[in-house]
């Protein structure tokens, strides 16, 4: 899934959806790249790993290469989302801005342990991520989850419901709506720009509502903080006299159809 040697998935959706995410959303030409899912990072008490913030969305995929080809960076589970919610949570709480998080993941989410009840005092078998999530409805994001590889998804597919039982059962306020996974699978074969258009629409198609939503009823919900609260990310920095890992063509980009509308978004 990380092959370098070619355009591998996690790069193909960086390309597609990414061209459009800058087109469409982005604002000052800054994005912050993180990774999880790490050995240096999922016993952090972040739960993350600081790239770095590429100027312009032609930098990410640097970024992301150099840090794939890093030999210091071993694969490690659980799959949590929870760490990249935070930051972006800590982000929105900063800037009062609408936030899109991109999230390309290869597993579905994992990460259960047994986490104190403040209800009760005592302790339930829950999920990092979900109550991640379910924080991040308090604040004016988007959490866009798009699956590569073969799955399976069945959960994830499942995620805006498993997100609100989650919050039912734990009597937490669930504000709005604002995760959405899609999976990139039947996508992986296509050359078909009209198609591969329409896998962009199908991720960023909830934004413009979710943002119109959060403009009409404000951007911070009743629950939300006044400050950030998450422990800042671990910091990568590339080992000493490491080369930068050569891009591969970028998928073929002539005959793509005109940007996504925009909605007067920032």
């Amino acid at each position: 899934m990380h092959d370098l040697k070619t355009l591998n998935p996690y790069e193909r959706v960086m390309d597609l959806v990414g061209r459009e995410v800058a087109r469409a959303l982005d604002r000052d030409a800054s994005f912050p790249v993180l990774a999880f899912g790490d050995a240096g990072s999922v016993d952090h008490e972040a739960g993350c790993v600081h790239l770095g913030d590429a100027k312009g969305f032609e930098s990410v995929r640097p970024l992301y290469r150099s840090f794939v080809a890093d030999p210091r960076v071993l694969k490690s589970g659980p799959t949590s989302f929870a760490g990249v919610i935070n930051y972006t949570i800590d982000h929105a709480i900063t800037t009062r801005r609408f936030h899109t998080l991109i999230i390309i993941t290869d597993g579905q989410i994992n990460d259960s342990v047994d986490m104190r009840d403040s209800a009760t005092g005592g302790f339930r078998r829950q999920s990092p991520t979900m109550v991640s999530l379910i924080n991040a409805s308090q604040y004016p994001i988007e959490v866009i989850v798009i699956g590569v590889g073969d799955g399976p998804w069945g959960s994830m597919e499942r995620l805006d419901d498993e997100v609100k039982g989650v919050a039912r059962s734990m009597g937490l306020p669930y504000r709005v709506d604002c995760c959405q996974f899609v999976p990139f699978t039947r996508f992986m074969r296509i050359t078909d720009p009209d198609a591969l258009h329409g896998f962009s629409v199908a991720c960023l198609q909830e934004v413009p509502q979710l943002k119109a939503w959060l403009d009409a009823n404000g951007k911070m919900g009743p629950a939300a903080k006044d400050a950030p609260s998450h422990p800042p990310p671990v910091t990568w920095t590339p080992p000493a006299g490491a080369h930068v890992v050569p891009l591969p063509p970028p998928f073929p980009t002539s005959g793509m159809p005109p940007p996504l509308p925009t909605g007067g978004m920032p």
